[in-house]
Protein backbone atom coordinates (compact mmCIF):
# COMPACT_ATOMS: atom_id res chain seq x y z
CA UNK A 1 0.00 0.00 0.00
CA UNK A 2 2.56 2.15 0.94
CA UNK A 3 4.18 1.81 -2.63
CA UNK A 4 0.92 2.51 -4.30
CA UNK A 5 0.41 5.92 -2.32
CA UNK A 6 4.49 6.87 -3.42
CA UNK A 7 3.96 5.95 -6.83
CA UNK A 8 0.65 8.19 -6.66
CA UNK A 9 3.00 10.88 -5.33
CA UNK A 10 5.19 11.09 -8.22
CA UNK A 11 2.79 10.80 -10.41
CA UNK A 12 0.85 14.02 -9.51
CA UNK A 13 4.44 15.91 -8.87
CA UNK A 14 5.68 14.86 -12.13
CA UNK A 15 2.16 16.01 -13.52
CA UNK A 16 2.60 19.39 -11.49
CA UNK A 17 5.54 19.90 -13.23
CA UNK A 18 4.58 19.37 -16.50
CA UNK A 19 1.83 22.11 -15.95
CA UNK A 20 4.30 24.49 -14.82
CA UNK A 21 6.36 24.26 -17.98
CA UNK A 22 3.40 24.38 -19.91
CA UNK A 23 2.20 27.28 -18.37
CA UNK A 24 5.73 28.67 -18.54
CA UNK A 25 5.63 27.97 -22.26
CA UNK A 26 2.41 29.21 -22.89
CA UNK A 27 3.11 32.48 -20.77
CA UNK A 28 6.35 33.09 -22.86
CA UNK A 29 4.09 33.12 -26.19
CA UNK A 30 1.61 35.84 -27.36
CA UNK A 31 -1.08 34.97 -29.96
CA UNK A 32 -0.76 38.33 -31.63
CA UNK A 33 3.14 37.70 -32.34
CA UNK A 34 3.87 40.49 -30.08
CA UNK A 35 6.58 39.89 -27.50
CA UNK A 36 5.23 41.16 -23.89
CA UNK A 37 7.15 43.25 -21.72
CA UNK A 38 9.52 41.89 -19.52
CA UNK A 39 7.51 42.57 -16.16
CA UNK A 40 5.02 40.71 -17.82
CA UNK A 41 7.20 37.83 -18.44
CA UNK A 42 8.06 38.16 -15.19
CA UNK A 43 4.16 38.45 -13.22
CA UNK A 44 3.33 35.63 -15.38
CA UNK A 45 6.29 33.35 -14.62
CA UNK A 46 6.03 34.42 -10.35
CA UNK A 47 1.84 33.53 -10.65
CA UNK A 48 3.06 30.24 -12.17
CA UNK A 49 5.81 29.37 -9.73
CA UNK A 50 3.27 30.55 -6.98
CA UNK A 51 0.92 27.28 -8.44
CA UNK A 52 3.55 25.57 -8.24
CA UNK A 53 4.74 26.02 -4.87
CA UNK A 54 0.94 25.47 -3.93
CA UNK A 55 0.71 22.41 -5.66
CA UNK A 56 3.82 21.15 -4.24
CA UNK A 57 2.80 22.10 -0.92
CA UNK A 58 -0.15 19.77 -1.55
CA UNK A 59 1.98 17.23 -3.02
CA UNK A 60 4.20 16.90 0.30
CA UNK A 61 1.39 17.28 2.61
CA UNK A 62 -0.20 14.51 1.00
CA UNK A 63 2.96 12.14 1.27
CA UNK A 64 3.11 13.04 4.92
CA UNK A 65 -0.57 11.66 5.19
CA UNK A 66 0.45 8.59 3.42
CA UNK A 67 3.56 7.75 5.50
CA UNK A 68 1.66 8.18 8.46
CA UNK A 69 -0.90 5.93 7.76
CA UNK A 70 1.99 3.48 6.27
CA UNK A 71 3.77 3.53 9.75
CA UNK A 72 0.09 3.32 11.85
CA UNK A 73 -0.35 0.29 9.66
CA UNK A 74 3.26 -1.02 10.54
CA UNK A 75 2.77 -0.49 13.91
CA UNK A 76 -0.39 -2.37 14.28
CA UNK A 77 0.82 -5.35 12.23
CA UNK A 78 3.88 -5.40 14.47
CA UNK A 79 1.55 -5.36 17.45
CA UNK A 80 -0.77 -8.03 16.09
CA UNK A 81 2.41 -10.45 15.92
CA UNK A 82 3.65 -9.90 19.03
CA UNK A 83 0.46 -10.06 20.78
CA UNK A 84 0.23 -13.78 18.36
CA UNK A 85 3.46 -14.49 19.79
CA UNK A 86 2.56 -13.87 22.92
CA UNK A 87 -1.12 -15.76 22.90
CA UNK A 88 0.34 -18.74 20.93
CA UNK A 89 2.79 -19.22 24.31
CA UNK A 90 0.42 -18.97 27.07
CA UNK A 91 -1.48 -22.06 25.94
CA UNK A 92 -4.72 -21.37 28.04
CA UNK A 93 -5.49 -17.76 26.85
CA UNK A 94 -7.78 -18.80 23.62
CA UNK A 95 -10.65 -16.50 24.72
CA UNK A 96 -8.95 -13.36 25.18
CA UNK A 97 -6.27 -11.08 27.72
CA UNK A 98 -8.04 -10.86 30.73
CA UNK A 99 -8.16 -7.65 31.88
CA UNK A 100 -8.84 -8.09 35.41
CA UNK A 101 -5.80 -10.14 36.06
CA UNK A 102 -3.61 -9.46 33.05
CA UNK A 103 -0.01 -7.69 33.48
CA UNK A 104 0.99 -4.74 32.23
CA UNK A 105 3.20 -6.48 29.66
CA UNK A 106 0.57 -8.47 28.56
CA UNK A 107 -1.86 -5.44 28.19
CA UNK A 108 1.08 -3.80 26.39
CA UNK A 109 1.12 -6.48 23.73
CA UNK A 110 -2.54 -5.73 22.06
CA UNK A 111 -3.07 -3.61 19.32
CA UNK A 112 -2.14 0.33 20.33
CA UNK A 113 -2.11 -0.11 23.56
CA UNK A 114 0.75 2.00 25.31
CA UNK A 115 2.62 1.97 28.49
CA UNK A 116 0.10 4.50 29.38
CA UNK A 117 -3.03 2.96 28.36
CA UNK A 118 -1.93 -0.20 29.83
CA UNK A 119 -1.33 1.67 33.60
CA UNK A 120 -4.87 3.24 32.85
CA UNK A 121 -6.48 -0.11 32.29
CA UNK A 122 -4.53 -1.41 35.44
CA UNK A 123 -5.40 1.53 37.65
CA UNK A 124 -9.38 1.28 36.64
CA UNK A 125 -9.71 -2.47 37.78
CA UNK A 126 -11.62 -4.22 37.84
CA UNK A 127 -14.27 -4.47 34.96
CA UNK A 128 -17.46 -6.44 34.55
CA UNK A 129 -17.77 -6.08 30.86
CA UNK A 130 -14.82 -5.51 28.31
CA UNK A 131 -16.35 -2.36 27.43
CA UNK A 132 -16.22 -0.80 30.41
CA UNK A 133 -12.84 0.63 29.30
CA UNK A 134 -14.80 2.85 27.19
CA UNK A 135 -17.61 3.60 29.99
CA UNK A 136 -14.40 4.51 32.44
CA UNK A 137 -12.95 6.27 29.79
CA UNK A 138 -9.95 4.40 29.70
CA UNK A 139 -9.61 4.32 25.56
CA UNK A 140 -11.29 5.59 23.09
CA UNK A 141 -14.10 3.54 21.38
CA UNK A 142 -12.37 3.67 18.23
CA UNK A 143 -9.35 2.27 20.60
CA UNK A 144 -11.61 0.12 21.85
CA UNK A 145 -12.92 -1.35 18.78
CA UNK A 146 -9.50 -2.43 17.22
CA UNK A 147 -9.03 -4.62 20.78
CA UNK A 148 -12.43 -6.07 22.21
CA UNK A 149 -11.88 -9.18 19.87
CA UNK A 150 -8.51 -9.92 22.18
CA UNK A 151 -10.24 -8.90 25.72
CA UNK A 152 -12.52 -10.36 27.96
CA UNK A 153 -13.22 -9.62 31.38
CA UNK A 154 -13.74 -12.57 34.36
Amino acid sequence: MRRTNLSELTIRVAATVGLCAALLWVASCKADGKPESDQQLQQQAQQVTENAKKAADKAAAEARVAAANAEREASDVAAGVKAGLHNGKGGGNSGGLDLNSATRADLETLPGVTVATARRIEANRPYDTPHDLVRKGVVSQAKYDRIAGDVVTK
